[in-house]
């Protein structure tokens, strides 16, 4: 049976210590030494002390939260950068409390609202799909107005003044299109589902530009509104033109466009190659194992929340974009 909790005062009478010692060790104060930081921390683990996070609320005006917003649930690339989120809020001594806008504005605006009434420190968030299309950001700005730091993730916007964190879409598209090209593709397909959002624009931007080098070739490209509708529209276009490449613009995309193209008999890579983005389990288990941008998801949220606890303890600090880097992975779905 698990002892009974102590208080802090508790804890710094059995210590022999001050209250502020004990608090000053346990959020390690470089006004305290380590080996008395590490016999305070042995004592609470010892007598089964925790502190009291609502009260350090009320007293610090901070809850010791970040709210985390994310478009889509199912997106791999948005479970790992939640991973990475986590493990760095943690190390930290937050918590994290996590909402879902699943591309709606109207969700994206509720949740905003309901974060500000000062159950969060801060925010990070990647802008859901509705936003993005419609050009609002008014919800976002003024959370930020009122003092409430926030942190944009992946899909941002430069009408927002915060922290961002991004990966170069345009340039990791770009160098992904010119490995196909180099291998001898003439015939590149680029499909997306997120056309309408600054990733979605950026990884056009980047196919585009590397056709553009190359008199010869043309674009061909596949929007996705409908996923209903994307095995029967990408069917018709492999069996109507020479499609020898594909470039998808997320994973879900990228390993469906493998199992169609083999389903109509394409022999992939030898016949096809195909890239998409996000190193998640999906692609490294497909038949075969896709090739694809390594967005290093992990190390986005890592860095994301970082950014935000910086920024929670000094907001004066200067506004700042990091952009991390991406690898390219190849695979079974590309010819060496």
């Amino acid at each position: 049976m698990k002892s009974k909790k102590i208080t802090l005062k508790e804890l710094a009478k059995i210590l022999k210590v001050s209250v502020s010692t004990v608090s000053k060790a346990l959020n390690d104060s470089y006004e305290i030494s380590e080996a008395t930081k590490k016999k305070v921390k042995t004592a609470a683990i010892k007598y089964n002390y925790s502190p009291n996070l609502l009260a350090q609320g009320l007293k610090t005006k901070r809850t010791k939260i970040l709210g985390v917003i994310i478009p889509d649930m199912r997106a791999p690339f948005f479970i790992r950068v939640l991973r990475g989120i986590e493990k760095e809020a943690s190390l930290q001594g937050y918590h994290i409390l996590t909402c879902f806008s699943n591309e709606s504005f109207a969700k994206e605006k509720a949740t905003l609202d309901m974060l500000s009434q000062g159950n969060v420190d801060g925010i990070i968030m990647a802008l859901c799909k509705e936003s993005q299309e419609q050009g609002k950001f008014e919800h976002v700005n003024e959370l930020i107005s009122k003092g409430i730091p926030v942190t944009l993730f992946d899909r941002i916007d430069d009408r927002i003044n915060c922290d961002k964190v991004v990966i170069n879409d345009f340039e990791s598209t770009y160098n992904a299109t010119k490995v196909l090209i180099n291998a001898g593709a003439r015939n590149v397909l680029f499909i997306s589902p997120i056309s309408t959002t600054s990733i979605g624009k950026d990884r056009f931007r980047g196919y585009a530009h590397a056709l553009s080098e190359r008199p010869n070739l043309s674009e061909r490209v596949l929007h996705i509104e409908e996923y209903k509708d994307f095995s029967s529209d990408l069917e018709q276009i492999l069996e109507a033109e020479n499609v020898d490449a594909i470039i998808a613009a997320n994973e879900l995309t990228g390993i469906s466009a493998v199992n169609i193209a083999s389903r109509l008999g394409r022999k992939v890579p030898e016949e096809i190659s195909i890239i998409g983005f996000t190193n998640g389990l999906l692609s490294m288990n497909s038949n075969p194992p896709l090739t694809t941008i390594s967005q290093h998801g992990k190390d986005i949220g890592r860095v994301a929340t970082s950014k935000l606890i910086k920024r929670i303890n000094n907001e004066k600090l200067e506004y700042a974009t990091t952009v991390i880097e991406t690898t390219l992975i190849k695979r079974g779905t590309t010819r060496n």
